[in-house]
């Protein structure tokens, strides 16, 4: 454990900053959780490693709640439900003092009641490498507000919220930061804050959701393999225009400098968490509308049709996508 601090005392500072809500009937503190829920429960687990998802060379510990709660969030949003309780095992190492993991244990429940959820229970552990694993249960009322991936119908359009390559040019830059690509000091800044502090879009999920969505999932792994994912779950093709796709600003320079293009970035960087999905035509533009609104764009890249696989053209000539993000690599 962490320099100055025991398992138990880190328990219940967890426990003295964790809020309530009334599915939680016992929280943090008691062998297990109990809660109550309402409907149907929508469970993901996602782990963040230092030195693969993150680096303290880079990343605070505020920096780092954000990036492990975030990611497990992101996938709520994927099924349009919402957030309930979250679920964090902490393995934390020997040179990490006490100061560092308090401000770790704050920023994870900050995070937490940010989205709109409660810190329940978990599990702390000396280790190595330091490790958050995250499960986050969401909630829906009816099976029928579920987005899944296998919902996509041809005909439907394919969509993506936000822009893409973010994360992908704001790693780049951390990797190297002796380069200076043509972008000026907010747009690094900007980009950056996309790899170290992603955000979930779960406002604009359960938009989405209640807006002709007929399948959903977020961009981790870069567009082009979760695109597949879709495809495949559904069983149809996925036809996408490459110059539609709406590339983070500044993400084309700092490719440049790497010798690859902004919509290499936006097809396979990865870790840009924002929805990729496939909605009815008819309720595109209202969607859109409602999503501006919300401080979010949304952009047809494509549409679906009978088929298999993603293809992607530039120009109307196919182009083979680069390698999307693997957690095992």
């Amino acid at each position: 454990m962490p320099r100055g601090l025991s398992e138990f005392e880190l328990i219940d500072s967890l426990r003295s900053r964790a809020g309530v809500s009334a599915r939680l009937l016992e929280g943090i503190g008691d062998d297990a959780a109990v809660t109550a829920p309402d409907g149907f429960t929508v469970t993901s687990v996602d782990a963040v490693v230092d030195g693969i998802h993150f680096h303290r060379k880079w990343s605070g510990p505020e920096s780092i709640a954000v990036k492990a709660v975030a990611t497990a969030l992101s996938d709520i949003a994927a099924m349009g439900a919402r957030p309930g309780e979250v679920y964090v095992a902490l393995g934390l190492p020997p040179d990490a003092d006490r100061a560092w993991v308090e401000r770790l244990a704050a920023s994870i429940v900050s995070v937490t009641e940010g989205a709109g959820a409660v810190l329940a229970g978990g599990d702390t552990v000396a280790s190595q490498t330091l490790f958050l694993a995250v499960t986050v249960v969401g909630h829906v009322e009816r099976t029928e507000d579920l987005v899944l991936r296998s919902g996509a119908l041809p005909g439907h359009l394919v969509a993506v919220t936000g822009s893409l390559g973010g994360a992908a040019a704001g790693h780049r830059l951390l990797e190297h930061p002796e380069r200076r690509e043509p972008i000026g000091e907010e747009v690094r800044q900007a980009l950056i804050a996309r790899q170290l502090e992603p955000r979930a879009r779960l406002t604009e999920s359960r938009i989405l959701a209640a807006s002709g969505t007929s399948s959903m999932i977020d961009v981790s792994d870069g567009l082009a393999a979760d695109l597949g994912h879709i495809a495949t779950a559904s069983g149809v093709r996925l036809n996408i225009r490459a110059e539609l796709l709406p590339v983070a600003t500044g993400a084309a320079e700092v490719a440049a400098a790497g010798s690859g293009t902004g919509e290499d970035m936006a097809l396979a960087g990865g870790e840009d968490y924002e929805l990729a999905l496939t909605i009815d035509p008819t309720t595109f533009e209202a969607a859109r509308t409602e999503l501006r609104a919300a401080g979010c764009e949304l952009t047809s890249i494509g549409s679906v049709a009978e088929g298999e696989g993603v293809v992607i053209t530039r120009g109307g000539k196919p182009i083979d996508p680069p390698a999307g993000h693997d957690h095992l690599s």
